[in-house]
């Protein structure tokens, strides 16, 4: 009997999870804004625009470090075709706001709520991401696109490679 190290386990998981997410149509979730507004993806994903999902949280460094890169690719490409969105996973709603009073960030800024993150239903778990700042790229026609993976697991390479998609997307 062949027995996977608990690494590679983890690994094949989540690739099962990917490969059941990747080239399919989008997976709805709810979310809501700072103004306790609730949206879905539906609202956004598969409308004609591409859809970049940035997964963060205000106490993740990485996460508030992407930001000048997502305001370079919002600024490049928002008038292209390309809607950002942002997910918080923060628990806490107000360190939610505050970070983004203090960033003053122009892309959508929503939030996973308590009750999906009960339930499961959470933008996260349903995409499984396992770390942030994660990506998730939709085509205009709603199909995912670009997922995350265990190749691109530092920052540096998740920068490049979420440039380098978009920039192929766009022609460059």
């Amino acid at each position: 009997m062949y027995v996977l190290a608990p690494l590679a386990w983890e690994k094949y998981q989540h690739h099962k999870k990917w490969s059941r997410i990747l080239d399919k149509r989008f997976i709805d979730f709810e979310v809501e804004t700072p103004d306790s507004t609730i949206h879905h993806l539906s609202d956004y994903a598969g409308k004609g625009e591409y859809v970049m999902l940035d997964f963060w949280a205000s106490w993740c460094g990485s996460c508030l470090s992407t930001f000048p890169m997502l305001r370079e690719l919002h600024e490049k490409y928002s008038k292209c075709g390309l809607c950002i969105i942002s997910v918080s996973v923060d628990a806490n709603p107000e360190a939610w706001r505050n970070t983004l009073e203090k960033h003053n960030l122009p892309w959508l800024q929503l939030r996973e709520t308590s009750e999906t993150k009960e339930n499961g239903n959470s933008a996260s778990d349903l995409y499984s991401i396992t770390g942030i700042p994660s990506f998730v790229l939709i085509a205009p026609d709603g199909k995912v696109i670009y997922l995350p993976n265990e190749s691109n697991h530092f920052l540096d390479d998740i920068h490049e490679d979420i440039k380098a998609k978009l920039a192929e997307i766009f022609g460059e």
